[in-house]
């Protein structure tokens, strides 16, 4: 007891260190009115489970929870969130339904033990009753930047034809996220998501793909999959 006790103190200390990022009001106001409301399809598979403490929020990510760092301990070092439930597939319709910045208030209501000085973007969806969200590095301020990050994973045009056309071997290990040899570059990414950088040596036909930080990578060859690092 003495231990938790301690832990939420430390916490507590560290969130009155953290200042969240200010978001111009004609940013907020261009994400109203080109960004909420709009009807969106997962561009890729996402996990899908708590909001760390938060079981009223449905937490949706492309990346696994170890390599996330938008929640720290009192040292600095990341908590990643709690295991998925489940595993959304590419096509899941969504529709974002606001785009809530920290403010002082707001910050209070959340739930102390989640990302409470992130941006969050919720989504109504197939979540039983509780909002899907997705939470924005919290130095994102920028419309662009911003729209950007949910372009990553979400897309106007419906890629539920292109999924569903794949082999029943790659639709299922999309739908673990654990891409395998043979797999284009498409069914690649709905696996893991679009990756941070590419190197690509078109005479040899040979790319490799890199995923943020470093901790996945794919290498291909003739647009299929040759080998995968994790």
């Amino acid at each position: 007891m003495r231990r938790v006790l301690l832990s939420s103190i430390g916490l507590l200390l560290l969130a009155a260190c953290v200042t969240p990022a200010t978001v111009p009001d004609s940013e907020r106001a261009r994400l109203d009115r080109e960004l909420v409301g709009r009807q969106r399809y997962l561009r890729v598979a996402m996990y899908a489970g708590p909001l760390w403490q938060d079981t009223t929020r449905t937490f949706i990510t492309d990346q696994p929870g170890a390599e996330l760092d938008l929640l720290e301990n009192e040292s600095g070092k990341p908590i990643p969130p709690p295991p998925p439930e489940r595993v959304l597939a590419p096509g899941t319709p969504v529709r974002i339904r606001k785009i809530e910045f920290p403010t002082t208030w707001g910050m209070a209501e959340r739930v102390m033990m989640t990302p409470r000085y992130n941006a969050w973007v919720y989504l109504d969806g197939p979540s039983a009753g509780r909002p899907l969200v997705i939470v924005l590095p919290r130095d994102m301020t920028r419309f662009d930047d911003i729209r950007a990050e949910l372009d990553r994973v979400l897309t106007a045009d419906d890629p539920a034809r292109t999924f569903y056309a794949l082999p029943q071997e790659q639709r299922e290990a999309v739908l673990r996220k654990q891409p395998i040899d043979g797999m284009g570059q498409r069914a690649l990414e709905m696996a893991w998501g679009l990756p941070e950088k590419k190197r690509i040596d078109r005479p040899a036909g040979t790319e490799e793909w890199t995923w943020p930080g470093g901790k996945r990578r794919a290498y291909l060859r003739d647009d299929r999959v040759e080998k995968i690092e994790k």
